[in-house]
């Protein structure tokens, strides 16, 4: 069986492509060989590899510059991620797509359902939620949504955590990190392996397409996130000491885009889906920062 994994310079195509299984035949794409905005390039790939499965992790993820990029951010996350579906569903390939705990508006005080009423705050969420959209009216395709995504490599809050609590504990410096922001960081270590565990589970069969959610377990918010990053940093010999971790509200630290102020996701759906339990969000921290070397950050 043939694995088409998208977005491979990333930290979740990276860590999907890393955990691959055996005997399933594992191909990484390169944005620079697989550009979601080029829809006929895309196109002619799939149909010249018929992949059995595309994991596509690619995507617009520039929150803030969406506000002004609109135009592109709907043509990665929407109209992009359509034409890969679509070309799927002509010879009957399979497609896990990851999607946002962006979609939501953050005005639950519960986790979210996959089937509760999305409010996209921004340009992005509005572009993801657009994707999931035009998929589900195609078979065969899953579509994950996640949340606070962070890894051993990559662009993620974990990493720049590190480095600023190494510089400002070296310049006796205080960070200061968002208090008002709740939600659950989830471990592109874990998400891989889930991933993998859908195609364990569909392989053999055509299916309805369904939206799913995952992220580890448990409820935080960045400023915990950062002060655990610092502890268990030191614990690992990654930094010599954290530093002071103070905390803000969102109104003290503007952004083009807001953010949801409530994203929990329910994953119970998933659990039950695949017979598997959620990771708590400080266990899998410990795992991934086990798995950083110094030269990652």
């Amino acid at each position: 069986m043939k694995i088409l994994v998208t977005g491979i310079n990333g930290q979740l195509g990276k860590a999907i492509v890393n955990s691959g299984r055996k005997p399933y035949e594992v191909i990484g794409l390169e944005k620079k060989h697989f550009d979601l905005e080029k829809f006929e390039s895309c196109k002619d790939l799939i149909l010249n590899l018929k992949p059995d499965w595309i994991i596509n992790t690619a995507a617009y993820t520039q929150v803030d510059q969406a506000e002004h990029q609109k135009e592109k951010a709907f043509k990665v996350n929407a109209f992009g991620v359509e034409n890969i579906a679509k070309v799927l569903s002509s010879y009957g390939g399979k497609l896990i797509h990851i999607s946002t705990d962006f979609v939501f508006g953050g005005d639950k005080s519960k986790s979210y359902l996959t089937q509760d009423i999305c409010k996209p705050l921004g340009v992005y969420g509005a572009s993801k939620l657009k994707g999931e959209e035009l998929i589900l009216k195609l078979p065969n395709a899953v579509i994950i949504r996640t949340s606070w995504l962070y890894g051993p490599v990559g662009n993620n809050f974990c990493l720049t955590m590190l480095k600023l609590h190494k510089k400002y504990s070296e310049e006796g410096k205080s960070l200061r990190v968002i208090s008002d922001q709740v939600g659950c960081p989830t471990s592109t270590i874990d998400l891989a392996k889930v991933c993998w565990e859908f195609i364990e589970k569909l392989k053999n069969k055509d299916f309805e397409s369904e939206v799913f959610h995952w992220s580890n377990s448990g409820v935080t918010s960045w400023y915990d996130f950062a002060i655990s990053i610092g502890e268990l940093g030191e614990k690992y010999n990654l930094i010599k000491k954290p530093a002071k971790v103070i905390p803000i509200s969102s109104e003290e630290y503007k952004t083009e885009a807001k953010r949801p102020s409530f994203s929990i996701l329910n994953c119970t759906k998933t659990k039950e889906k695949l017979n598997i339990e959620q990771t708590y969000w400080r266990s899998s921290l410990n795992e991934v920062l086990q798995n950083i070397s110094h030269k990652d950050f």
